[in-house]
């Protein structure tokens, strides 16, 4: 089972590989074509909009696998059919408080459409994620990542193929289409892993019951989200500006991608770890070490090919980005031990206390960027995420501690 594991996280990461590539691609070219003012509002609207898609998550995917691979057969097949409604659900809710949060924010005033477009994507980002529900439990995440290589790869190819000007409402316009097609692959790939797949009505016990389950790690990820990415740049361009807003978010965004391997390998074992298999222990042993080896040759290489990083992806003119990713680097440390702490306290039920952590987190971060951006800018943005996700790290060491002994005890 391990070796599958493993076999599942190479896979992802190769396909991580291809996808960051592109993604790196489309960003020197968005960076290129839309300018720093552009490329800030496009920073902010995505930031911003993570909110949403956390909202309509609601901790359904991750709670999700926990009980699907929990089950077998027709019932696991029920637990899918059930997930996917319940989810359309939380997205309706998502987008509802997206409309008036468009209507609302003055940030937005001068890209209401563009920010419109931006949030019709929810609706097919839930969908992704059900079918990520899927692919996840079954242990099929090549299928997956595939699905995940094609949405890029798709955009890329417009945004290369077009002679026009690059709008932000052809980016987002340009971003939706490309989700629609690689999702209609993904559903072929769904009903071929299931075979007969039929839905049934909502079943509103089961509904309710997941619910109460699920909204620990849901409030938890709209706080982690919070803190994660929206707080700084919304303050960012509160106190700062937009084109300060691209300054952080492209750096932000070479760190958040770093991120994913980790993410990855967590993923791929997070069934294992929630399941009824033995060896855990040694699983996490194995999955720890590993995640140090990996920092070692991680954090050096990023510090210094930083502004050969920023030079290729973006060109003259945001070599304020450097110093940024410098300092987030260091912040890769405490995210990689995390994922994979946080990770197992799901797995034994520690959604709860991950809800308080994160919730102090948010409240932390929201201080100390609120002190630090106006006195020392993008730099003490990114000096408040190293703090913040080392006391999550801790916090969680802690927690995961504690649940050992009294699973033992």
């Amino acid at each position: 089972m391990f070796k599958k594991s493993l076999w599942n996280t190479w896979v992802q990461i190769l396909a991580k590989v291809v996808t960051v590539l592109i993604s790196l691609v489309v960003t020197g070219l968005l960076t290129r074509k839309l300018g720093p003012i552009s490329y800030g509002s496009y920073t902010l609207i995505t930031s911003v909009f993570l909110l949403l898609d956390s909202l309509a998550d609601f901790g359904s995917k991750v709670i999700g696998v926990r009980e699907a691979a929990n089950n077998e057969g027709e019932n696991r097949k029920k637990i899918y059919g059930q997930l996917i409604l319940i989810r359309l659900i939380t997205t309706f809710g998502a987008f509802i408080i997206g409309l008036i949060f468009i209507f609302k924010f003055r940030g937005l005033e001068n890209i209401k459409i563009e920010a419109f477009l931006a949030l019709i994507m929810i609706w097919f980002t839930s969908i992704a994620g059900s079918l990520e529900i899927v692919f996840q439990t079954e242990l099929k995440m090549g299928l997956k990542v595939l699905v995940d290589i094609l949405f890029p790869f798709l955009f890329l190819i417009s945004l290369l193929l077009w002679r026009g000007n690059i709008t932000l409402m052809w980016v987002f316009g340009a971003y939706l289409l490309a989700r629609i097609i690689s999702l209609a692959w993904g559903w072929k790939l769904f009903k071929k892993i299931l075979g007969d797949f039929n839905f049934t009505f909502l079943n509103k016990k089961y509904a309710a019951d997941f619910l109460r389950m699920s909204w620990p790690m849901g409030v938890y990820m709209l706080v982690f989200t919070g803190y994660d990415r929206a707080i700084d740049s919304l303050m960012i361009n509160r106190f700062i500006g937009i084109k300060e807003v691209a300054f952080y978010g492209l750096s932000y965004k070479i760190y958040s991608n770093l991120i994913q391997p980790a993410y990855y390998f967590v993923n791929s074992i997070f069934p294992i770890l929630s399941g009824k298999h033995d060896k855990k222990r040694e699983l996490f042993k194995i999955s720890f070490l590993l995640i140090l080896a990996g920092l070692i040759i991680l954090i050096p290489l990023v510090y210094i090919f930083a502004p050969l990083m920023i030079k290729v992806l973006a060109g003259d003119g945001y070599e304020a980005s450097v110093r940024v990713l410098r300092v987030l680097s260091i912040a890769l440390i405490f995210a990689y031990v995390s994922h994979l702490v946080g990770f197992t306290l799901i797995a034994r039920g520690g959604q709860r206390v991950m809800l308080k952590m994160g919730i102090m987190a948010l409240a932390i971060n929201f201080v100390a960027n609120l002190i630090m951006i106006p006195k020392f800018g993008i730099m003490g943005a990114a000096w408040v995420t190293v703090l913040t996700e080392s006391l999550m790290c801790v916090l969680m060491i802690l927690a995961l501690k504690k649940t050992v002994i009294k699973t033992l005890s």
